[in-house]
């Protein structure tokens, strides 16, 4: 289905996705209002989609996504969410540029590279070698590049910093203090290095934008462990202890 739909499609499905969570009930008006163009546009783009079973409309009724249409919807959006937190977190783009570029890419990226992308900014976040300390030369290369000069002076610093790290882990200090969500204490904060579990699982986690670098705030613990309250990125969210047991964050 998905190769059926041209961009503009697909960003009305998102749209409307976002108008339903802000609003609960979504009118043409909003729509047009949202994506800056005119009724009578978004009246023949509900038309195709409609056509298409992805949304159910009458005139002058509210505008609702239909099973597929909702389904799809949240997989554009979580293509939308993974591409931007990769622009700011990892490349430090900033968000306004994020945001457009994500708009931009989300159309024709492949499951595949969109996964490895996931990946890797876990796998940047996680690395010794890495982190954000490494995250902020990369953008002191992007702005100022490195000089050959200096490259001796960078490779001390990083092999003394090493060493630093291979002692701190002899002595069982730990790099970074990492966790589970579900231990981490009310009132804490950490950023998230790493999301495992299952594919649907794991999946839905970060459809609600549970991912690597973003910063995760402990609210509430229920008596049992079940569920967690969390702050992520603004939002309030419920999580089932199973679901808190598969996020890792390093505590700051």
């Amino acid at each position: 289905m998905r190769r059926e739909l041209t961009a503009a499609m697909e960003d009305y499905l998102e749209a409307i996705l976002s108008l339903k969570r802000e609003k609960k009930v979504v009118r043409v008006k909003d729509i047009a209002r949202a994506l800056g163009v005119r009724l009578p546009t978004v009246t023949s783009m509900l038309q195709s989609l409609r056509e298409r079973g992805l949304v159910e409309h009458e005139k002058y009724e509210h505008v609702d996504l239909s099973p597929k249409g909702e389904e799809l919807a949240e997989e554009i959006s979580r293509r939308h969410r993974i591409l931007k937190d990769f622009l700011e977190e990892v490349l430090g783009v900033d968000e306004e540029r994020a945001e457009e570029d994500a708009c931009r890419m989300e159309h024709a990226i492949s499951p595949e590279t969109l996964e490895r992308l996931v990946r890797f900014t876990e796998f940047v976040f996680l690395c010794p070698r890495s982190g954000r300390e490494w995250l902020k030369q990369f953008q002191r290369f992007y702005k100022e590049g490195i000089p050959h000069e200096k490259c001796a002076t960078h490779i001390r610093a990083f092999i003394e910093d090493l060493e630093e790290r291979v002692s701190a882990l002899g002595a069982g200090e730990g790099v970074m203090k990492v966790v589970r969500l579900k231990d981490l204490e009310p009132g804490k904060k950490g950023r998230i290095t790493a999301v495992k579990g299952k594919r649907g699982l794991r999946k839905r986690l970060l459809d609600m934008g549970v991912v690597p670098g973003a910063l995760v705030e402990m609210e509430r613990v229920a008596p049992l462990g079940d569920p967690v309250e969390v702050r992520v990125k603004g939002y309030h969210l419920s999580l089932r202890k199973e679901e808190a047991e598969e996020v890792y964050v390093e505590e700051i």
